[in-house]
């Protein structure tokens, strides 16, 4: 997801990317109670008849569902906010808060496009300063890329 905010006074402007992301941390939650009540009932009811080596199982693989659940949603909790002022280049990773930082000169920063060599792979966008080389949005889909480079292009040219 590509949002851009921008403030008029001083030319500056800031955009979010961050993954789509289907479920809430709330609807996560539920989904792993349903998942659990489930699992565990079927595990019980097994247990009553008389196969007492389900429940264990069924514990583990609630563990192990939920675990897996709970990676996946910090991994699309990741964000990538790129701010941009007339003299300024600047790009923070993290999750919840900003995990690396870079911090450019926008004049001698420039902005690169990778094209794939086959299209089945995704273009990659780098931002390039002094050598250094930073990746971003490497999560968007392909249209989001090409909304953010639009983005780019028309805020860079708005600096001209």
């Amino acid at each position: 997801m590509v949002q851009i905010e921008s403030n008029s006074e001083n030319k500056s402007f800031r955009i979010l990317l961050s993954p789509n992301r289907s479920l809430s941390w709330k609807s996560t939650c539920i989904f792993l109670l349903f998942i659990s009540i489930t699992c565990l009932t079927i595990g019980i009811g097994f247990s009553l008849v008389g196969a007492q080596l389900i429940l264990p199982f069924a514990g583990l693989e609630v563990i192990l569902v939920s675990v897996c659940v709970y990676l996946v949603f910090r991994k699309t909790s990741s964000r990538e906010v790129i701010y941009l002022s007339p003299n300024r280049l600047k790009i923070e990773k993290g999750i919840n808060k900003p995990k690396h930082v870079w911090e450019f000169f926008r004049l001698w920063s420039s902005i690169i496009v990778e094209k794939p060599l086959h299209p089945w792979y995704p273009a990659y966008i780098v931002v390039s300063s002094k050598g250094e080389r930073i990746p971003i949005g490497n999560f968007l889909s392909e249209e989001e890329k090409l909304q953010l480079v639009r983005h780019l292009e028309k805020i860079i040219y708005s600096y001209r």
